[in-house]
């Protein structure tokens, strides 16, 4: 009896390619979503930094019992720093900072901005409190975005909130998302502004 040659193993060429074409479909569906991923992870990195650092320094200015200063580094960047005021009248810190943080440790495509515009500074008291709350002469609120246009959504770090506290709402240092729909909710989302 003549038996036919068994078929090699392997794939064909059109076995291969159609798997190929399934592939690129599947990459191009999903690098969107992965990109809109990446910033989005930027963007809450450089806010959790930001706001351990306030809290650092609220921290450091109640264990010191001395006059503690968060500055950020400014032009958009992310960095900031920890010093102590060596002369309150005249707001000098003291070097070496405390502690500090460098914006390229969170991410490249993060821009921070501040309000009141060009005020990169809060200064904490002995008690941990904020000097002068309440007044438009430090960093009261911080947003964050994205430098790349797309889907990412920016964080706002409250810093010092000037309005007396809604219900629900805590007065100080919190991490909020300035969506206004999620206010519009019933009942409202915790994470809104």
């Amino acid at each position: 009896m003549i038996t036919g040659r068994a078929k090699p193993p392997g794939f064909t060429l059109i076995e291969l390619m159609v798997g190929l074409a399934i592939l690129a479909l599947l990459l191009l569906l999903g690098v969107p979503s992965f990109t809109t991923f990446m910033r989005n992870s930027e963007i809450r990195s450089t806010a959790e930094s930001t706001i351990n650092g306030l809290r650092t320094a609220s921290a450091e200015a109640a264990n010191r019992n001395a006059r503690v200063a968060f500055t950020l580094a400014g032009s958009g960047d992310a960095g900031w720093t920890i010093n102590l005021v060596k002369d309150p009248a005249t707001m000098e810190l003291e070097e070496p900072p405390l502690q500090r943080f460098v914006s390229k440790e969170a991410g490249r495509t993060t821009k921070v901005t501040t309000t009141p515009g060009g005020k990169l500074q809060v200064t904490f008291n002995g008690l941990g409190r904020i000097e002068n709350q309440g007044t438009a002469d430090h960093l009261q609120q911080i947003d964050i975005a994205s430098t790349v246009s797309g889907d990412a959504r920016p964080l706002r770090i409250i810093v010092d909130d000037p309005s007396p506290p809604t219900a629900g709402k805590p007065r100080g240092l919190r991490l909020c998302d300035p969506d206004p729909a999620l206010l519009n909710l019933t009942p409202p989302d915790p994470r809104a502004c």
